[in-house]
């Protein structure tokens, strides 16, 4: 596999079971999907970063504050809301990297569920933006709904590592190895 970490030691989805011997193994490139995961993470957190720079002191390189704001929430709750997530979606990067996550295909259903849903509504807010209502304070602010999809990805991703616990027992049942 192109991005297959040999050193990385197999997970086991432990999904109820107590017993690592019965567990499922998971021999999926781990590290392969931290870095991407750390790579959506670190837009998403510049985005952050950026607006949070332009509300307090302002740079000519940098869109202006109101193009990274639809200001649905306030900013100050926005930007707690924000750091929460690059808290969570941080500690998820941590455990991948560090091998130590425990795969959950229940857990990879909802996540890919809600990543779709997400990524879904977001992709129609951009094209009715674009071709529909510019001038819309939510449908118009185009730089917050690309990062909503930056963030969508990240959602999607992880739910993708999850759910590939399950195809591969699922695989490995046809084959009659479990």
């Amino acid at each position: 596999m192109l991005f297959a970490c040999p050193s990385e030691t197999p997970l086991y989805n432990k999904g109820g079971m107590s017993d690592p011997q019965t567990a499922q193994p998971c021999s999926l490139p781990l590290r392969s999907y931290g870095y991407v995961l750390l790579v959506l993470l670190i837009l998403f957190s510049g985005r952050v970063l950026a607006q949070l720079i332009q509300a307090w002191v302002p740079v000519r390189f940098l869109p202006p504050f109101d193009a990274w704001h639809s200001g649905v929430l306030p900013y100050p709750a926005l930007v707690l809301i924000q750091l929460i997530i690059i808290g969570l979606c941080l500690g998820a990067v941590w455990k991948v990297l560090a091998g130590s996550v425990v795969l959950s295909p229940r857990k990879g259903r909802i996540l890919l569920a809600l990543g779709l849903v997400y990524f879904g509504v977001m992709a129609l807010r951009l094209a009715v933006g674009v071709f529909l209502a510019p001038d819309h304070f939510w449908f118009g602010a185009r730089l917050p709904t690309l990062f909503h999809l930056v963030l969508a990805a990240f959602v999607l991703l992880y739910g993708r590592l999850h759910s590939a616990c399950r195809r591969e027992r699922t695989e490995r049942s046809r084959e009659g190895v479990l």
